[in-house]
């Protein structure tokens, strides 16, 4: 596997970095200027984005999304999504245009929210699945898909920027794809989640030569401001809820043992035919209450910021 350098600051460009450990020997760099974290060597792109990264067939790359029950995970978030750029936007309905559309599943949530949808997605075998559930899908990087600039109310990328190595650039591309008064809507993995700081190096995005950049809520804010954007919300949800067992829902908090483990057993009876444990009726208000709290306090699972282009 061919290993690259990564310099410079992908978020500012300054070259004054300072390396540091986050645990069992794997070390990256923050930058001295903007705060922002990144790798220090990253994994040539060209071979780890190759057909099949989406479903877990590029070796230690990529993971597979085909499960039903990731599958449903991933339509109950999708919808949420869309309703959080619903609510800091004020608009309902328009063109959305999805970068990375990966399988689908944000552009088909947009859809049954009344949107006019398309995506672009340069990995093959995903963009097929996506068109299998009939959605507009290119195969292709967004400059070479021959999409008209300046054509659409919202252009989503949703975990694409931390595989970037010039973060800035990227999103005033996506500006460039967005209508004047339009938005660009970005989510990353969130360096300063709860999960994060608990689990260390076995923070399951770390994805070491993988993921390039570490964004934080105020990094990320900061980032887009730097690409001419102008942030109007940014959220740092969890994501919990069906279909998640127990002990899915406690890994994404950062809580995978302990008190509110014991306190919610009892609240979470057995899944179909004896199944791991699944958050009750009485259970899940308790689970999506710490999702509030991590969410306005800036810890949660992700960062998810939703910027004007003017």
């Amino acid at each position: 596997m061919r290993v690259l350098a990564l310099p410079t600051c992908p978020a500012c460009g300054s070259a004054t970095l300072r390396a540091f450990d986050v645990g069992d020997g794997e070390r990256l760099q923050r930058c001295a200027d903007c705060g922002t974290v990144s790798a220090i060597e990253y994994a040539d792109p060209a071979e780890v984005y190759v057909d099949g990264y989406m479903f877990g067939q590029a070796g230690d790359f990529g993971l597979d999304v085909r499960a039903p029950a990731f599958q449903d995970y991933l339509r109950r978030v999708s919808d949420r999504r869309v309703r959080i750029v619903q609510r800091a936007t004020g608009v309902r309905g328009g063109d959305w245009l999805d970068v990375g559309a990966g399988t689908g599943e944000l552009l088909a949530a947009a859809r049954a929210r009344g949107w006019r949808v398309q995506g672009v997605e340069p990995e093959r075998s995903a963009a097929e699945m996506s068109r299998a559930r009939g959605l507009p899908v290119i195969v292709s990087e967004l400059e070479g898909s021959g999409l008209p600039e300046r054509s659409f109310d919202v252009v989503s990328a949703v975990h694409v920027l931390e595989h970037i190595p010039d973060s800035r650039r990227f999103l005033s591309t996506l500006a460039r794809w967005a209508r004047p008064g339009g938005h660009v809507v970005v989510e990353v993995p969130n360096f300063a989640a709860y999960q994060r700081r608990r689990l260390g190096s076995r923070w399951p995005h770390l994805r070491p030569r993988e993921h390039l950049v570490h964004f934080t809520p105020a990094t990320l804010a900061a980032t887009a401001r730097a690409a001419g954007l102008a942030p109007v919300a940014v959220r740092s949800p969890v994501y919990v809820g069906p279909p998640q067992d127990l002990a899915q829902a406690l890994w994404d908090l950062g809580r995978p043992a302990g008190r509110l483990r014991r306190v919610l057993a009892p609240l979470s009876p057995a899944g179909p035919d004896g199944g791991a444990p699944r958050p009750g009726p009485l259970a899940w208000p308790l689970l999506r209450g710490l999702d509030r709290l991590y969410d306005a306090a800036g810890a949660g699972a992700v960062v998810l910021c939703v910027a004007r282009a003017d």
